[in-house]
């Protein structure tokens, strides 16, 4: 084995891994404030143990324990730091919920939300330049341990993460969200429509809908 062949078993594992988690991923703690979504960070619920799937796929394609533990670790370290600072603001996701005719607005969803009019805090930990880095840290003593090159296959290998991020969060969008709560300020006649104040937004279903996570070279 050389790091050449690592890095491939890498790229499946985390391929496999992500989309596990990208599967079964789920919204917790977003609001709606009249037409309003907001998801603030920590919003993206996690779904499934990133770090211990690709651990365990690289255990079974024979990598040494202590590069597989690296790899696992740095590769889902960079994927739960980007979730865990993403946030959202959609100001007319929910355009009924403006003007509600009761105490009570009903349980309404959303239309298709592009995933890429969010941002996160932590995106930069999926960029190539940044991961290769974390990458060839995480190895860097064990570089020996294997013939061929580290730094090349760290930077291939975070060159497919980082473009595969990309194209994945361009074409991807957030379904089977919805949204209800209170209206306070309901009082008919007098005021016979009102906003929904501190709603709540639910994920009815799959979160993400449209390509997998990962690039498949040809």
């Amino acid at each position: 084995m050389d790091w050449k062949q690592v890095e491939t078993l890498a790229r499946e594992a985390y391929r496999a891994a992500v989309n596990e988690w990208i599967g079964g991923a789920r919204i917790q703690g977003g609001k709606v404030n009249g037409p309003e979504l907001l998801l603030s960070t920590g919003g993206l619920a996690r779904s499934s143990n990133i770090e211990q799937n690709v651990l365990q796929s690289l255990s079974k394609g024979s990598v040494p324990p202590q590069i597989a533990q690296g790899l696992a670790r740095a590769l889902a370290s960079a994927w739960n730091t980007w979730a865990a600072g993403f946030q959202m603001r959609i100001p007319k996701a929910f355009p009924t919920l403006a003007a509600v005719p009761g105490r009570v607005a009903p349980r309404t969803p959303t239309a298709p939300i592009l995933l890429r009019l969010g941002s996160s805090s932590g995106e930069r930990a999926m960029q190539s330049l940044q991961l290769a880095g974390v990458l060839t840290n995480a190895l860097r003593s064990q570089a020996r341990m294997l013939p061929e090159n580290l730094d090349e296959s760290m930077r291939s290998l975070a060159t497919w993460v980082g473009t595969s991020f990309e194209e994945w969060k361009g074409h991807v969008t957030m379904v089977n969200l919805t949204g209800g709560g209170s209206v306070p300020t309901f009082a008919p006649p007098y005021v016979p429509v009102g906003p929904v104040i501190q709603g709540e937004i639910k994920s009815a279903g799959p979160l993400f809908a449209g390509p997998r996570f990962g690039k498949i070279a040809i």
